[in-house]
C-alpha cells in the first residue's frame, strides 16, 4: 500500500497565486467578456432559487411568500446585488485598480449636473407618458395628488436604493461606457441591450410558463432593452457620466411603467403601454438632438480623462 504526501502549504499557496494571477491577467485582456461570464455565472443560479422555491421544486416557498416584496422583485435584487455589482467591482478593480473603483463609486454619487437635468429625469417620462396616453384615448382619474406623490416617491426610493443604482453601476458605469470607447453611442447601447435582456429573462419564469410564453418574454425584454438603453446612454452623456442620474431615470421609468406606477394610477385605458414606449423614444430623440455635439466618441474619451483626474 502506497501513501501520498500532502502538498506543502507554501506550494499550494504559490499554485493558487499563479491561478489567481492568470485570471487577473485574462480579465485585464478581456474585461467585458469576464464581466458577462461573472454576471451570468452568478445571476442565473441566484435568480433560480426564488423561481424554484415558488414553484415548489425546492423548499422555501413559504418563506419567500412572507417577505415584504414579491418574488420577482427578490430575483431582481439578487441580480443587482449578487451578480451585477460584484462583477462590476471586480472587473473595474482588475483593470483599473483601486483608483478605478473609486472613480466608479464617485460616478454613483455625482449629483451636481444642473437643475434642468434633474427636472427632465424626474418629470420627463411621467409627463410625456400621461400626455400621450390621453391623446391615445385614455381618460384621467381623480386622485389625491399628495398621496400619489408620497406613495410613488417612496416606491421610487426603494427601487433606486435596493436595485437600480447597483444595476446601473454595472450596465451604464462599466459595460455601456466601455463599449462606447469602441463604438458609437447607439451601437454601444444596442450591444448592452442583449445581455440586459437575457439577464432579466428569469423574471418570466414566475407563474404559469410555457415554451411559447418564455420565448415571447425574452423577445420583449430584448425589445425593451433596444428602446431603453439608448435613452440611458444619451442621459449618461448629458449628465457628464453621472451613474446616479441614469439610475434615477431607470427608477422613474419603472415607476411610470409598472402596474402600480404613476401612469396606471392616473389613467384608465389601454393606451399607457404604447404611450410609455413613444415617450421613451421622444425623450431620447429630443435630448439627443439638443446635445448632439456631445454624443461622439471624442466626448467619451474626454469624460474618461476627466474621470481619471478626479
Amino acid at each position: 500500500m502506497t501513501s501520498t504526501r500532502a502538498q506543502p502549504a507554501t506550494t499550494q499557496s504559490a499554485s493558487d497565486a499563479r491561478r489567481l494571477s492568470a485570471v487577473h491577467a485574462w480579465t485585464v485582456r478581456r474585461p467585458l467578456t469576464a464581466f458577462l461570464i461573472i454576471v451570468f455565472g452568478l445571476a442565473y443560479p441566484l435568480m433560480a432559487v426564488p423561481v424554484l422555491a415558488v414553484r415548489g421544486v425546492i423548499p422555501g416557498g413559504g418563506l419567500i411568500a412572507r417577505l415584504p416584496m414579491p418574488p420577482d422583485e427578490l430575483a431582481g435584487l439578487l441580480l443587482a446585488l449578487g451578480a451585477l455589482l460584484p462583477a462590476a467591482l471586480y472587473v473595474t478593480w482588475a483593470v483599473e485598480g483601486r483608483a478605478g473603483v473609486r472613480r466608479l463609486l464617485s460616478r454613483m454619487v455625482r449629483w451636481r449636473v444642473g437643475v434642468g437635468w434633474w427636472l427632465v429625469v424626474l418629470l420627463g417620462l411621467p409627463v410625456l407618458t400621461v400626455g400621450i396616453a390621453a391623446l391615445l384615448g385614455d381618460t384621467t382619474r381623480t386622485v389625491d395628488p399628495v398621496e400619489l406623490i408620497v406613495s410613488q416617491l417612496g416606491l421610487l426610493a426603494v427601487n433606486f436604493a435596493l436595485v437600480n443604482i447597483w444595476e446601473e453601476a454595472a450596465w451604464a458605469g462599466l459595460l455601456q461606457s466601455r463599449l462606447e470607447r469602441r463604438h458609437n453611442i447607439l451601437v454601444a447601447a444596442l450591444l448592452t441591450a442583449v445581455p440586459f435582456g437575457f439577464a432579466h429573462w428569469p423574471l418570466a419564469f414566475f407563474g404559469d410558463v410555457t415554451v411559447g410564453s418564455a420565448t415571447v418574454a425574452l423577445a420583449a425584454y430584448l425589445a425593451l432593452g433596444v428602446i431603453f438603453r439608448p435613452m440611458l446612454g444619451v442621459f449618461l452623456r448629458g449628465t457628464r457620466d453621472s451613474v446616479l442620474l441614469v439610475a434615477l431615470l431607470h427608477s422613474v421609468f419603472n415607476r411610470t411603467n409598472n402596474d402600480n406606477g404613476i401612469a396606471a394610477s392616473l389613467l384608465d385605458g389601454d393606451g399607457r403601454r404604447l404611450a410609455m414606449l413613444i415617450a421613451v423614444i421622444a425623450l431620447t430623440s429630443a435630448t439627443a438632438v439638443l446635445m448632439r455635439r456631445r454624443l461622439g466618441r471624442a466626448e467619451r474619451a474626454a469624460l474618461d480623462s476627466r474621470n481619471a483626474v478626479r
